[in-house]
């Protein structure tokens, strides 16, 4: 009966260490809150998501300008387009790549003590069109991801101005592409 029980014990202790790795979210902010790791995907212009969530290193390079890199692989899509062999996708998901985006602004979200931000504005190509950054609402790099929003409004954005923002011609003046930053 002991053993039993026992067995029962240590099947219950997995099960809690399994579900509690799920529910765990990596996240980390340096003392001066400008470097960060986080969750973030990568998303279409409609908003619809392209891959998985993934582990992000999120670095302020310039006063409007932050450095995106994935943990592990890419952010890279593969969009069919017919012409790329399986080589060549293979090579382009070798390593993390290193991305410039800016930041549109704070999204609603429906998670509980999370807040969500959408990057936007890269150029390269096999890139997704934007990217939402999952946060902790208590998180201490909220205020540099708000210092350097491209839209600074009062509250979070609504679907139709971060639409509105990210479609070329709507909005002249936001800025389209990050570019690369240069060098100090």
């Amino acid at each position: 009966m002991a053993s039993v029980l026992l067995f029962l014990a240590v099947v219950a202790v997995c099960v809690l260490m399994l579900w509690a790795s799920v529910k765990m979210e990596p996240h980390w902010v340096s003392k001066d809150g400008e470097r960060m790791i986080c969750y973030g995907q990568g998303l279409s212009r409609g908003g619809k998501s392209e891959g998985r969530w993934r582990e992000l290193r999120i670095s302020k390079v310039r006063h409007d300008t932050v450095e995106v890199r994935p943990r592990r692989g890419s952010l890279a899509v593969d969009r069919p387009n017919g012409t790329v062999g399986v080589a060549a996708s293979l090579l382009r998901r070798r390593g993390p790549k290193t991305s410039y985006w800016k930041v549109i602004g704070q999204t609603p979200t429906p998670l509980r003590n999370k807040v969500m931000y959408i990057l936007d504005g890269n150029n390269d190509e096999g890139m997704p069109d934007m990217i939402a950054v999952r946060l902790p609402a208590k998180s201490k790099a909220i205020a540099m991801l708000e210092s350097i929003a491209v839209n600074r409004t009062s509250g979070a954005l609504s679907t139709d101005d971060i639409e509105a923002s990210a479609t070329p011609g709507t909005n002249p003046g936001t800025p389209r592409s990050a570019g690369r930053p240069v060098p100090d």
